[in-house]
């Protein structure tokens, strides 16, 4: 590394045409895994949540930090960051298989079980969220169409940190099947939020107007609803292959494949892969008439997938772009009025419902991470305003700095919950 600190911009260049970007990505992602088998061991010693040091650890990797180390100048840095963008296909799809699994969970005979509860609390959980960030962030005096943007936003709960520690820890329960309903109808609601007020919120930016039904209502529809049937048509073709199939083989390479595929499929098309893989997952799990035997091999398989997405979505942070004042203050008001509306919301809906005792005492506490799509969302709003980057910017940096502290601090709460509600298998 000495050698390659000390090479000149022109045997710089060359060494990185002679170790073309397949290499080059392939020496970044051994060296993730590396780090990711290390963490493994230090969060076992010290009983923490993985995903938390996955986290953690990516953001100990982020360009930022990365760059002031002696070994790096301007043109490893600027190469490091493009490595980095260039595994957006990894955390794709394993956004994919998080949705699968979130899916695969909504069994109808627990939402029976768990009765209306569940709707209740997806949401309240989600309105309150909205409600209460968009409030706030405009009496903090910042313009109305920024306050309803960043409340939209507010709304979506990032599942996987929370499924990743329900399965570490083996959790099972009345409140571990509320938690796994909840994230799973949350990030619907929010995208069917974030469709609904993104338009009204451009107009406001634009000095207001009247808005298009087609931009208010069809468009968020039609994508809600393609995706819905897209994902229904293929976790129904794919349960009826494994019906069929008994070798393992074939069943796990049906259920990545189709994964893959429906995520590639609604994304050409314009719809959400997150919503089309729920949809698989819910019918793979409630279309088939017996077990299909597949959750533990699909478990092991995506350990290094999961890994390698929070690990990158811990880089996603830039400490440089948030300095200021009044960026910290809008940040962290955003993020306790977040946590406000969703531990607030969710607990009021669980006490009206019904919910048994410890849903209503802990449920808040397991929805609190937001990556995923949040920062998804965050993003397209940073590009439809790519004419005033200030906005956008400040947006998108607000969520990366927010999900970053809740998918640290989310996990611990998460653990926290299920062990208190007694529903963890490994911890009492």
């Amino acid at each position: 590394m000495d050698y390659l600190a000390a090479l000149s911009a022109y045997e710089i260049e060359e060494w990185l045409v002679i170790n073309n970007i397949g290499n080059q990505e392939l020496y970044l992602i051994s060296i993730l895994l590396l780090f990711a088998l290390l963490i493994v061991f230090v969060a076992k010693k010290y009983r923490v949540p993985i995903v938390v040091g996955y986290v953690f650890l990516g953001i100990l990797l982020s360009p930022d930090v990365v760059s002031i180390l002696p070994i790096m100048d301007h043109n490893l840095a600027e190469t490091y960051s493009l490595l980095l963008s260039n595994l957006d296909y990894l955390t794709q799809i394993a956004l994919a298989f998080i949705a699968f699994t979130i899916g695969s969970e909504l069994s109808i005979k627990t939402i029976k079980r768990l009765g209306k509860s569940i709707f209740y609390i997806a949401l309240f959980e989600s309105l309150s969220a909205f409600i209460v960030v968009t409030g706030i962030i405009y009496l903090l005096g910042y313009p109305l169409f920024m306050a309803l943007l960043l409340g939209a936003i507010a709304s979506a709960t990032a599942p996987a940190a929370t499924v990743m520690v329900l399965k570490e820890y083996k959790a099972e329960g009345p409140l571990t099947s509320t938690i796994m309903a909840v994230v799973g109808l949350d990030d619907a609601l929010a995208l069917i939020i974030f469709s609904l007020i993104n338009p009204i919120a451009y107009s406001h930016y634009q000095g207001g107007g009247a808005i298009a039904f087609k931009d208010l209502v069809f468009y968020p529809l039609t994508e809600i609803l393609g995706s819905i049937i897209i994902g229904l048509v293929f976790g129904y073709l794919a349960q009826y292959l494994l019906t069929i199939y008994s070798e393992k083989t074939r069943k796990i390479l049906t259920v990545v494949t189709t994964i893959v595929f429906s995520a590639a499929l609604s994304t050409f098309w314009g719809f959400s892969a997150l919503i089309t893989n729920m949809a698989v997952g819910f019918a793979v799990r409630n279309f088939a008439k017996k077990n299909l035997q597949i959750s533990e091999e699909l478990d092991t398989l995506t350990i290094p997938l999961y890994a390698l997405f929070f690990i990158i979505a811990g880089t996603e942070i830039r400490f440089s772009e948030m300095t200021s004042a009044a960026f910290l203050i809008l940040a962290f008001t955003y993020l306790i009025a977040r946590i406000i509306g969703k531990v607030g919301g969710s607990t009021l809906a669980a006490k009206i419902s019904d919910a048994p005792l410890v849903v209503k005492k802990y449920i808040g506490l397991g929805l609190l991470p937001q990556s995923g799509v949040a920062i998804a969302l965050a993003y397209s709003v940073q590009k439809q305003y790519a004419k005033d980057p200030e906005i956008g910017l400040l947006i998108f940096n607000t969520l990366l700095l927010t999900a970053a502290l809740t998918e640290v601090i989310g996990p611990l709460l998460t653990k926290y919950a299920v062990i208190k509600a007694g529903e963890s298998q490994t911890e009492n």
